[in-house]
């Protein structure tokens, strides 16, 4: 994906993508290499971080034993 800088607003870039104009991302600047401008092209890729999601799953179910204790799934009740 492209981007394009439109402008820079308190600390944000307002950002178009190259394609389609309607579709606007604002990303805080502290995320972008520090000399960036208006009308800066950025190219962005996304990726899958696998093991952070099994981790972060983990953790959940983790936490929902801790708050349910070992009933089986069908009778999880808890009060938060």
């Amino acid at each position: 994906m492209r981007l394009i800088i439109d402008r820079i607003e308190d600390g944000w870039a307002v950002c178009y993508t190259d394609d389609d104009d309607a579709i606007r991302l604002d990303i805080p600047l502290r995320y972008l290499p520090a000399d960036v401008q208006a009308g800066d092209h950025l190219v962005v890729t996304f990726r899958i971080d696998r093991e952070e999601t099994e981790r972060e799953k983990r953790r959940v179910e983790e936490l929902l034993r801790e708050l349910t204790g070992d009933h089986p799934p069908e009778r999880k009740k808890f009060k938060l």
